[in-house]
């Protein structure tokens, strides 16, 4: 069992149990998507820049149902979660 601090985030974040991740750096996926959020803590990922505003982090693979860069997940999130949401980390630098 997960301790609380994790566990809402856990919770949050739950669709994505089992998937691959890449890490990246964000990017607007049109012109209405101004910025994402993670599905654990609710970061806030856009271009602009201000306080606790993330720039990079992990996101869905083209595998996932609904598209490479459709979910994030902060590098924070990712740290705590990895081994109890069991996420795979896709290697990029090769691509």
């Amino acid at each position: 069992m997960a301790s609380d601090d994790k566990q809402w985030r856990i919770d949050n974040a739950d669709h994505l149990r089992g998937i691959r991740l890449q890490f990246r750096r964000w990017w607007q996926r049109s012109a209405s998507w101004d910025h994402d959020h993670c599905a654990g803590c609710w970061a806030t990922f856009a271009a602009f820049s201000g306080p606790d505003i993330q720039h990079e982090g992990y996101t869905t693979c083209e595998d996932y149902p609904r598209g490479e860069g459709y979910e994030w997940i902060c590098t924070a999130c990712f740290a705590d979660l990895r081994d109890d949401m069991r996420w795979e980390l896709v290697d990029r630098s090769g691509l």
